[in-house]
């Protein structure tokens, strides 16, 4: 049993607790005990025992009803996760909150190994921080959930096999309304996708806001092994937040690559708080020629390759592509079905402006203020120039086709595109050497035919 001392204290701390906020969720385990001949196996944690033939009852006794376990065990008035060769995990029921609130829970390495691990994550919130390194028997751990949308479940898992870990006395406190919070727009990941080995750097923004701290504002750090592959802009923020460029520099070897950015700062009541986010990216042997940014934009057959290999491009993040426009995308059926001039609602860009194979081109959405300009019924002299957008690769659903084509999406503003002058079209008063004309639609014309027209595989103007 728990000794005496810690049951006073803890009952001590919770009546200072209750007085300033909310408890909404406690989970004590207080019922694994061996009262009786059936249950016999809930040894280890708080009688001191920390290894061996210990915590083998399967039956777990909680508090609370709706935990789900995967290869838990009951131990003394405490549970442990976890076996020499697998993983174990367990959650919460179903919480239901909203706001802010405070995790604490106390956990302890399995014989004493210091390198031992426990990881939270939640659902329907977000976790300040989720792996805590266990140095001692018992760890006591507290950790901020942010945004807790209404229903809030809790995990807690073992890093890695044979890292068995006990866990005890979850608490959840609501925060009080002067508590201290940092907030990152971008969520757990900021996540650079797949880049091939050419990319030259690339950069995101990371928006934080702060909540209720002092003027001493939020210190802003990278690290992990691999933090030299990442920079970032600024090192401190103004107390109420504001933007952080990160940068992954180009360089790194091909292979998954990710590193910590860790935000710090003190609230008025005195409190410390963290944020901590993942940084990732992936270089691959895709030979792109760009990057997705304005500088240096994917080309159409980059925009291809990225379409063939899954994963590589995240639903809701924005990059830029270059081509040659070749018209508008005929439809059926909302499919692709040729390219025409008559759509004022799309785009079929080439890396040439003489392209004809159509397995070649790529689809674009566009909208408001760019339909304005870039539309070729309005403007048909855009046909033949070069035009760079900037839209999102994948529908929320994870396609990477628009019309049934490798598309770009949600080219809406006038900061979204760039239509440069050079057409890639020469002028010819002769069709001579040029054989049979067709027009862009690809029907045959006569000699006597003005305008775009192509001949021999090549587009051009008479």
């Amino acid at each position: 049993m728990k000794n005496t001392i810690f049951i006073l204290l803890f009952m001590t701390v919770s009546l200072l607790c209750s007085a300033q906020a909310e408890v909404v969720f406690s989970e004590s385990f207080d019922q694994c005990v061996n009262d009786d001949e059936l249950y016999d196996g809930f040894t280890g944690g708080n009688d001191g025992l920390w290894s061996g033939d210990i915590a083998t009852e399967i039956a777990v006794f909680a508090d609370n009803e709706g935990w789900i376990f995967d290869n838990v065990f009951g131990a003394n008035q405490c549970i442990k996760l976890g076996t020499s060769s697998l993983l174990g995990k367990a959650t919460t029921p179903k919480i239901q909150y909203s706001g802010d609130a405070q995790l604490t829970f106390r956990a302890a390495p399995w014989n004493e190994e210091k390198t031992f691990s426990v990881v939270i994550s939640v659902q329907g919130g977000t976790a300040e921080k989720s792996v805590f390194t266990l140095d001692k028997h018992w760890n006591d751990i507290s950790v901020n959930i942010t945004d807790i949308t209404g229903e809030l479940t809790i995990s807690f898992t073992t890093l890695a096999k044979k890292q068995r870990v006990f866990i005890d006395d979850i608490v959840l406190t609501a925060a009080a309304s002067d508590a201290p919070a940092i907030r990152v727009k971008s969520g757990n990941t900021v996540d650079f996708g797949l880049l091939g080995r050419n990319y030259s750097d690339v950069m995101r923004d990371v928006l934080v806001s702060g909540e209720n701290l002092t003027d001493a504002g939020i210190e802003v750090s990278i690290a992990g092994d691999e933090a030299a592959l990442f920079s970032i802009s600024e090192s401190r923020l103004a107390a109420e937040g504001g933007a952080v460029s990160l940068t992954c520099k180009s360089g790194a070897p091909v292979g998954m690559h990710g590193a910590y950015l860790t935000f710090k700062a003190k609230g008025n009541n005195g409190e410390q708080v963290e944020k901590q986010i993942t940084v990732q990216v992936e270089v691959s042997e895709l030979n792109l020629e760009g990057s997705g940014t304005k500088d240096n934009p994917y080309t159409v057959a980059d925009r291809l390759l990225l379409a063939q290999n899954d994963g590589t491009v995240w639903s809701g993040t924005y990059y830029w592509v270059t081509g040659y426009i070749l018209g508008a995308a005929k439809r059926y059926n909302e499919q692709f079905d040729g390219i025409c001039t008559d759509d004022k609602l799309s785009l079929v860009l080439a890396d040439s402006p003489s392209q004809t194979d159509m397995n070649r081109i790529v689809t674009v959405q566009i909208g408001q203020q760019a339909r304005e300009a870039l539309n070729v019924v309005d403007h048909p002299e855009n046909i033949g120039r070069r035009v760079s957008v900037q839209g999102t690769l994948l529908t929320e659903k994870g396609s990477p086709l628009y019309l049934g084509k490798p598309g770009v999406r949600d080219v809406n503003r006038e900061d979204q595109y760039v239509l440069d002058y050079e057409t890639g079209l020469i002028e010819v008063q002769s069709a001579d050497g040029f054989g049979q004309l067709y027009d862009i639609l690809g029907r045959p014309v006569s000699d006597d035919y003005h305008g775009i027209v192509i001949g021999n595989g090549k587009k051009f103007v008479r």
